[in-house]
């Protein structure tokens, strides 16, 4: 993809095209209430001016739905002759739809169901057509070591060193006579390094290093930062291209990221450590987080439709084998409704 100066433009990340797929449903949705609509309208416009990026997720969007509209049509219409009596609505938006400055034509309103099959499709080609088979292989031919979704995968290393790889994570290693080497291409893992004062031992992700010589921690990459949380021993960290370093003691936690590195805090030890013994601990954890900690344990996706579910409380111990058993318990002790499209895609509304 090409830039305004003819440049090759940023790959827009998983997580901002998936936004600007739920906006561009909930804003084409009616609104009874006109509190509400404004408030909704003023959250839509933030969105779109934090970031010049939301602005061309929007768009993307924008145009793969009306690819889209025509197909998802004719699927509805056939069920609507075996039986279902499905009828569009008229737009209720009229012409100061949220949409129309943009230069999008107006369409008329869809009935729940087709609003929903619609983000769903949307969804299916932004999010896993558009870069999760791309990552794969490109990381398949990068990496010497790697788990599949759901898998626990536990290496051991030439000098003794054990590493377990959480669910789709992946790893590359390279050792010399002076050090070892391991870039973390994908994912979480726990390192148990064997002492090698002559050989340092370092973990290497984007947003920085950990030096140790030996220890027992965990590492997990995100999309934007990196945490490691120190368990025995003693870890250095730094930025890339810096030479300073910040220490952790055993119980202390910190990130790595684009902002620097975050001060040392404790961590809960049992929570942190819970996925080596196949389980997942949340303790009045914003729903958000949840469904991320889900999505890395299972194919496809879990998708939070209403945004105003995000901050939803959850606690419980569930386990990293079954994953979607900590949705059933989510609909039934939060207002939640679960929308089971395919088995690789739920709507949380």
């Amino acid at each position: 993809m090409k830039g305004p100066a003819g440049g090759a433009m940023e790959e827009l990340p998983d997580s901002i095209l998936e936004a600007a797929a739920i906006w561009y449903a909930r804003m084409r949705e009616p609104e009874a209430d006109a509190g509400r609509a404004a408030e909704r309208r003023r959250d839509f416009e933030a969105w779109l001016a934090a970031d010049p990026r939301h602005e061309r997720a929007l768009e993307e969007t924008e145009r793969l739905w009306g690819a889209l509209e025509g197909p998802v049509a004719w699927a509805l219409a056939a069920e609507a002759r075996a039986g279902s009596r499905l009828q569009p609505a008229a737009s209720p938006m009229g012409k100061s739809g949220p949409l129309r400055r943009r230069g999008a034509p107006r369409r008329a309103g869809w009935p729940l169901p087709m609003r929903v099959a619609a983000v769903a499709a949307c969804l299916l080609l932004l999010v896993v057509a558009g870069g999760v088979w791309k990552d794969d292989i490109a990381v398949g031919l990068a990496s010497d070591h790697a788990s599949a979704v759901g898998e626990r995968t536990p290496v051991t290393l030439s000098d003794g060193s054990r590493i377990l790889l959480n669910t789709r994570s992946a790893i590359a290693v390279d050792f010399g006579t002076a050090a070892r080497h391991v870039r973390l291409l994908r994912g979480e893992a726990w390192f148990e390094v064997a002492s090698d004062g002559a050989r340092p031992f370092t973990v290497e992700t984007p947003q920085g290093t950990v030096r140790v010589t030996g220890t027992s921690f965990g590492v997990r990459r995100d999309e934007a930062a990196t945490r490691v949380n120190l368990v025995e021993g003693g870890v250095a960290l730094s930025l890339p291209g810096s030479l300073e370093t910040l220490g952790l003691a055993p119980g202390q936690q910190a990130q790595l990221s684009a902002e620097g590195i975050s001060d040392p805090s404790p961590f809960d030890r049992t929570a942190a450590t819970a996925w080596l013994r196949g389980q997942l601990v949340f303790y009045d954890t914003p729903l958000a987080e949840v469904v991320a900690s889900l999505n890395r344990y299972r194919p496809g996706r879990i998708v939070i439709v209403d945004e105003e579910l995000h901050r939803l409380k959850v606690s419980g111990v569930f386990t990293t084998d079954d994953p979607d058993a900590a949705l059933t318990v989510i609909a039934g002790t939060l207002p939640v409704s679960v929308t089971r499209l395919t088995r690789y895609l739920v709507l949380l509304r």
